[in-house]
């Protein structure tokens, strides 16, 4: 497992973590009852420059949980290249792994988008689900 620095790490409790970049119109809602303790990262602070990465990970021990979140404008497949990069770059032991992709508009589910999305669950050892303009999740 990579090793991040505490101050890039911002843990917290409260009932609802709500997430969103300047960039992107999107918005990600993690919905904590149970008051767990989550860790809320931001790869782009700690990984090296030029690395393909999402934008948010959630990492809920207590819950064995941990949720990668992309907040996308349009691009679909890049968003799926940088959950996986994340991923494989974090090589956290946490499961289950859950991917989100919020998107302005979201791709069209077609038999060729179905196939695409079981097989990045497969490589990645996850479960994967493209949401328009605004996803709430529950622990």
């Amino acid at each position: 497992m990579m090793t991040i620095p505490d101050h890039q790490k911002r843990v917290t409790n409260n009932p609802k973590i709500s997430v969103k970049t300047p960039r992107a119109a999107s918005t990600f809602t993690l919905l904590n009852p149970k008051r767990l303790e989550v860790t809320v990262l931001e790869p782009e602070q700690f990984f090296p420059t030029g690395q393909w990465n999402c934008d948010f990970v959630f990492q809920a021990p207590a819950a064995s949980a941990e949720i990668y979140v992309e907040l996308k404008g349009s691009d679909f497949l890049h968003a799926l290249e940088q959950l996986a990069n994340t991923i494989k770059l974090l090589k956290s032991p946490l499961q289950p792994k859950k991917c989100f992709v919020v998107i302005r508009r979201s791709p069209s589910i077609d038999t060729k988008m179905q196939k695409l999305l079981l097989d990045f669950g497969r490589r990645n050892k996850c479960t994967i689900k493209p949401k328009t303009q605004h996803c709430e999740h529950s622990l």
